[in-house]
């Protein structure tokens, strides 16, 4: 990781040194914007659980690195190559990065597997090797976390990573908007691209988190003839918003269903003749609720991996698999290619069709420990830190 700063910009963004050490806000220092970079002001940052994977050093790169990969805010500056899209003023939803249209992947809108994608997103680097930013100290930070570490007041981002919205957007709607960029637009895709469930299909999802709810929001919009939610957390099932609850035909608590028999038993009920379902997807990532939810599919049903980690290993066996003609899908961001998706659930949001909103606590930006506390008590679905220094102009 390269440190090559001459001028630029001061700013406070979150940033860990070591793996599981404190995450602080701080001072840092940017450098100039590469030709495909972007400054944005930001309007608020949402909370993943991937952010807290990578501080602790269990994810494909770690600290020293800014924090952050959900985000929404008003382009400040633009560098040159890319000024052809974007201007000072445009606000932006960012997300993921991809190469945009240099491997084949992306040429036919299969951005979410970019050749390019482990580097763009996850060495937070930028091509070269450089980093975007030093702490006060003068040590380098990996500023480009999914394209854009964006927990910070004022960040740089890769100009790939960011979606206009219309400049009518407001700062309160900009705030909201901050969380479409992965978690939400991740279990939506996977229900709208991936499934693709036709009217009066039975749904199950696993995971009562952000990926979890918004497939299940997403899902309501297809008709389904079930669709049911499974979580192990009596605490979260507690809180689910009403906009869940009229979603989903069933809440299923797994926490005393300790047995795998008993667990895919009580989900095979609530189908039609108890034969099964015909969509399973793991918005958790662990691999007995991937056996699980294939065990509950009728034949030839589709279970879908939305979420996981890289040593999960999957417990299926091939006479499970082939005899019952089952389709085992993965995804990556719901193979949500953001420019499409994320101002489809803004519009299905303003037509009160897809009310995420009601996910979300909104918490002063200095407030990110609290939130986090707050998520793993089990008291919120998606905390978004807002930036209150941010006016609807998104000038400061």
């Amino acid at each position: 990781m390269a440190t090559r700063l001459s001028h630029g910009f001061q700013s406070e963004a979150y940033t860990v040194h070591t793996a599981n050490g404190p995450i602080t806000l701080s001072a840092v220092t940017y450098g100039p914007i590469a030709p495909d970079e972007l400054i944005l002001e930001t309007a608020a940052v949402s909370v993943c659980a991937t952010d807290l994977k990578a501080a602790a050093g269990k994810f494909y790169s770690g600290p020293p690195m800014i924090l952050g990969h959900e985000c929404a805010g008003t382009v400040l500056e633009v560098g040159t190559a890319a000024r052809a899209r974007f201007a000072p003023g445009d606000k932006v939803v960012l997300s993921y990065a991809s190469c945009r249209s240099e491997c084949p992947e992306c040429v036919v809108g299969a951005n979410a597997y970019c050749r390019e994608l482990i580097g763009l997103n996850f060495s937070g680097c930028r091509t070269d090797g450089s980093t975007a930013a030093v702490d006060a100290q003068g040590e380098g930070l990996r500023g480009h976390f999914f394209g854009q570490s964006s927990m910070g007041r004022r960040i740089v981002a890769r100009a790939d990573c960011a979606v206009k919205v219309v400049s009518e957007t407001t700062a309160e709607e900009m705030r909201l908007f901050a969380s479409l960029g992965c978690g939400f637009q991740t279990g939506t895709g996977a229900v709208f691209n991936v499934a693709k469930p036709p009217p009066n299909s039975s749904i199950c999802i696993f995971g009562a988190g952000s990926v979890g709810l918004a497939a299940c929001l997403a899902a309501k919009l297809t008709a389904p003839a079930r669709l049911v939610v499974v979580d192990n957390s009596t605490a979260k099932l507690a809180m689910l918003p009403e906009c869940i609850r009229e979603a989903v035909t069933h809440v299923v608590d797994s926490s005393d269903l300790t047995d795998e028999g008993q667990l895919v038993e009580r989900l095979k009920e609530l189908t039609p003749g108890g034969l099964g379902f015909d969509y399973a997807l793991d918005c958790v990532g662990r691999g007995d609720l991937v056996k699980a939810g294939h065990l509950a599919l009728r034949a030839r049903g589709t279970v879908i991996s939305v979420g996981g980690s890289p040593d999960v290993a999957l417990q299926v066996t091939l006479s499970q698999h082939l005899v019952r003609g089952i389709t085992h899908r993965g995804t990556h961001q719901g193979d949500s290619v953001p420019s499409v998706s994320i101002p489809l659930m803004i519009d299905l949001w303003r037509q009160g069709k897809f009310p995420f909103d009601k996910l979300l606590t909104l918490y002063e930006f200095g407030e990110l420990h609290r939130a986090i506390q707050d998520v793993k008590d089990g008291n919120v679905v998606k905390p978004v830190l807002v930036n209150l220094r941010y006016r609807s102009g998104g000038l400061c």
